[in-house]
């Protein structure tokens, strides 16, 4: 698998001097955004990670085309969506797409959990591997679902018991009405994310904010192209954040927002000592250095964070 290049250029690291973008030795010198970062080598060590997870991924796709962390059918449609993107990410695909497509269509039909969020990951799995989504397009479900979604949101008695975030749920409903071409609000949604706006530059409900309620804010707003107002105060809470993050689900949550507003890290290798210190022996990653499994979930934000930081 291949590091991005980028074009080489002087870079100053540590007190080296190296050409950045070619290989010295065993290491990659990078040069980074700039003014966004500093300069840091990545080693090999980046490199190993990202086989042994996609190694780990395709060791996780069940009998029934699906993917499960714990690799026994039936299969999950949440661990098949992040082995997707997983796979996509590093420029692969599944091994069994078909069989991916299937079990998709087959949990459809079956018609269990939360239908938006159900609908959500279908949709994002289907898309991402080609298939045509006009089918979904007529069926009611598939619209009513994500339409009611938009209408309850405000109300914590309507929310799912395991949503991460008050706007989980009308992430995905926007989401899945965006994909399949169905006209929304835009502006009611924007002024539902505005409602949960603090003073702290973050988001979420009763004055607390969240990495995660922050993240969905800034990626709602993102999807419909209306930029958030006082970017620079949002910006001003991530920062604050950077320095307690224990688990890689808030981190992905906080170097996403932050690519999102135009920002990156501010220490970049930090946040990759982080991730890599989150891998198992199998290849996948846990949620924490210390402690967990490795999880298709954990997997993908590690991935997506150091894609993020600039060195996958």
């Amino acid at each position: 698998m291949r590091l991005a290049r980028v074009k080489p250029k002087k870079a100053r690291f540590f007190g080296m001097i190296a050409s950045t973008g070619n290989v010295v030795g065993r290491s990659f010198f990078l040069t980074l955004p700039k003014g966004s970062m500093k300069q840091c080598i990545v080693t090999d060590e980046v490199r190993k990670a990202a086989e042994k997870a996609l190694k780990y991924v395709h060791s996780c796709q069940t009998d029934d085309g699906g993917y499960f962390f714990a690799r026994i059918s039936p299969s999950s449609l949440r661990d098949s969506h992040f082995a997707v993107k997983t796979l996509l990410l590093l420029g692969q695909r599944p091994r069994r797409s078909a069989g991916v497509k299937r079990f998709v269509w087959a949990f459809l039909r079956e018609g269990e959990g939360n239908p938006v969020h159900t609908y959500y990951l279908a949709v994002e799995i289907l898309k991402d591997l080609g298939e045509d989504l006009e089918v979904l397009r007529h069926q009611s479900e598939a619209i009513e679902a994500p339409l009611a979604a938009l209408n309850r949101v405000g109300d914590p008695s309507t929310l799912y018991i395991e949503v991460i975030s008050e706007l989980e749920q009308l992430f995905e409903a926007v989401s899945v009405l965006m994909h399949l071409d169905i006209p929304l609000d835009r502006a009611s949604v924007v002024r539902l994310i505005s409602s949960l706006s603090n003073s702290n530059g973050g988001f979420g409900s009763q004055g607390i904010s969240s990495l995660a309620t922050t993240y969905y804010a800034a990626r709602i707003s993102a999807m419909l192209d209306y930029p958030l107002k006082q970017q620079e105060r949002i910006l001003s809470f991530l920062r604050s954040r950077e320095r307690n993050v224990y688990f890689l689900e808030d981190l992905y949550y906080l170097s996403s927002a932050c690519c999102i507003l135009g920002e990156t890290l501010s220490e970049p290798e930090q946040a990759i000592s982080f991730v890599l210190g989150c891998q198992r022996y199998g290849g996948g990653f846990a949620r924490a250095r210390p402690m967990g499994i490795a999880t298709l979930e954990d997997t993908y934000y590690a991935l997506s964070v150091l894609r993020e930081v600039g060195v996958l």
